[in-house]
C-alpha cells in the first residue's frame, strides 16, 4: 500500500518553522507497511491545496495531511477537503461540549473562535486529540483514504502512535517494510562505499542507502515482505556483512545516539570525564549534560577561549603556546591533562582548533582542529582536518572527541 504526505502552512515553505512532522510520520507508517512515495509541502492557499490532494489521491492510496486544522482564518485546510470531496462543513455539539470541558479543566475560558473546531466535513470519520482541539479527519471514497491531522508535533505524533498506525496496521495486514540502521563515525561516506561495495552490488532485496551527516554517516537497510520474518531475517544477514567490513567505525544502531553511548561506557567502567574547550566553546560539555544522570560521570568542563585561560586555569605552559601555538597537538594535550588534573576526573578531554571562516594559514587552515586525551594510560592528540564552514566545524570536532573517548573505552585503535 502507497502513501503521500502533503505538509502544510507557509511557515514550513519559509523556513520559520522545521517540518519535524515527516520525518516521524514516514518512520511510523513504515511499521504498519505503508510505503511511503511521496512527501509535499504546499502553502496556506487553496489552488495548491487542492491540486496538492487532487495528485496525490490519484497517485497513491492513502493521503496524509498535517497542519490547517486550526481555528483561525488562514487555517483552511476543512474548507479544502470539503471542496474537494464536494462535502459540507457540519457543526458537531458533541464535539464542542467535549472542548468547552478541556478549556474548563484549565481554568481557561474558551475562545469563541474555537467553535469552528466543531465544524467538520460530512460523512467524516474522527481522530481524537487528547491533547489539543483539532480533531483529525478520516475521510473513505472510491477505495482511497485521506487523513487530515494537526500540524503541531505533539498533537500529530500521539494521533498517529495511538489511532493511525492501528487503522493502517488493519488496511495492510500481510504487508511489513522493515528498516535498519547502522550508526558509523569517523569514516566518511566514500571510504565507507570502498568498503562495502561488493555488498551493495549484489543483487540483494535489501534496499541499502547512505545518510551521511556532522555526526557520521548512518546505512540504512530496508526489507519490504509478507512476511516479517523472512524480512528481519534477509537485514541480519546484510548487517552482518557490513558489521564484517565496517566493524570499528559502527557506534551504534537505530535510535543509539553517540552521547548516551559514551554516557554507558563510562559508567560500566566507573569513570569520569572532564572537558577543556576553546574552539567548540562548551559544545561538547552540552552534549554530555544533555542526558540524563550525566552526573554520574561528567564532572565538568572548562571553556578556555583565550590563550591566557589555557595558561591561567588549564596550567599550558605559555612556552608551548609561544612555540607551538594554540591550535597545535601540544597545546591539545595540556589542555586535556590540565582538565583532567583540575577535576580529578578519569579522562581529560580537549578540543583547540581554527573553526573559521577566517584566522587560517597556509601552516594551519580553517577547519584544523587538535583533540587532546588524558587518561591513566597517557595523553594523547590527534588532529583532524574539516572544511570551511564555522558551525559545522565546532559540530565535527565535538563528536570526533566523542569518538576519541569511545575508542578509547572500547581499545579500538
Amino acid at each position: 500500500m502507497r502513501a503521500e504526505l502533503i505538509t502544510i502552512g507557509d511557515e514550513l515553505l519559509y523556513g520559520h518553522v522545521l517540518d519535524t512532522n515527516a520525518a516521524y510520520i514516514g518512520e511510523k507508517i513504515a511499521e504498519a507497511g505503508v510505503d511511503l512515495i511521496y512527501h509535499t509541502t504546499v502553502g496556506d492557499r487553496s489552488e495548491l491545496m487542492i491540486n496538492a490532494i487532487a495528485q496525490a489521491m490519484n497517485r497513491a492510496d492513502i493521503v496524509l495531511t498535517t497542519g490547517g486544522l486550526g481555528p483561525t482564518h488562514d487555517d483552511i485546510t476543512k474548507k479544502i477537503v470539503c471542496k474537494y470531496f464536494k462535502r459540507q462543513l457540519v457543526f458537531h455539539e458533541d464535539i464542542l461540549k467535549e472542548l468547552e470541558k478541556k478549556y474548563s479543566a484549565q481554568g481557561i475560558n474558551m475562545p469563541p473562535i474555537n467553535q469552528n473546531q466543531a465544524l467538520l466535513p460530512q460523512g467524516a470519520k474522527f481522530l481524537e486529540n487528547r491533547i489539543g482541539s483539532a480533531l483529525g479527519i478520516v475521510i473513505e471514497e472510491h477505495g482511497k483514504t485521506l487523513v487530515a491531522m494537526p500540524g503541531v508535533p505533539t498533537e500529530m505524533r500521539l494521533m498517529v502512535d495511538e489511532q493511525l498506525i492501528p487503522m493502517l496496521k488493519k488496511k495492510t495486514p500481510d504487508q511489513v517494510i522493515i528498516h535498519r540502521k547502522l550508526r558509523t563515525i569517523g569514516i566518511v561516506e566514500s571510504a565507507i562505499f570502498e568498503k562495502v561495495k561488493s555488498i551493495v552490488e549484489d543483487k540483494s532485496k535489501i534496499d541499502i542507502a547512505f545518510l551521511p551527516s556532522f555526526r557520521g554517516v548512518d546505512i540504512r537497510l530496508t526489507a519490504k515482505s509478507d512476511d516479517e520474518k523472512k524480512a528481519r531475517e534477509a537485514i541480519e544477514v546484510i548487517e552482518t556483512r557490513f558489521t564484517e567490513k565496517l566493524g570499528k567505525y559502527i557506534f551504534g544502531f537505530d535510535n543509539d545516539e553517540l552521547p548516551d553511548l559514551i554516557g554507558r561506557l563510562l559508567v560500566s567502567r566507573n569513570q569520569t570525564v572532564a572537558v577543556a574547550e576553546s574552539c567548540t566553546g562548551g559544545m561538547l560539555g552540552k552534549l554530555f549534560t544533555d542526558i540524563p544522570g550525566s552526573s554520574d560521570y561528567f564532572l565538568g568542563g572548562v571553556i578556555a577561549y583565550s590563550d591566557e585561560l589555557k595558561t591561567k586555569i588549564l596550567s599550558v605552559p605559555a612556552i608551548t603556546i609561544e612555540r607551538h601555538g594554540a591550535v597545535s597537538a601540544e597545546t591539545a594535550k595540556h589542555m586535556a591533562e590540565g582538565a583532567r588534573k583540575l577535576t580529578g576526573a578519569s579522562i581529560g578531554i580537549s578540543l583547540t582548533g581554527i573553526a573559521g571562516p577566517d584566522g587560517g594559514t597556509e601552516e594551519k587552515p580553517v577547519g584544523l582542529t587538535y583533540i587532546g586525551l588524558a587518561t591513566p594510560d597517557g595523553v594523547k592528540a590527534k588532529d583532524f582536518h574539516y572544511g570551511k564552514q564555522r558551525k559545522r566545524n565546532r559540530q565535527r570536532a565535538a563528536f570526533s572527541a566523542l569518538d576519541m573517548i569511545r575508542r578509547y573505552l572500547k581499545s579500538i585503535e
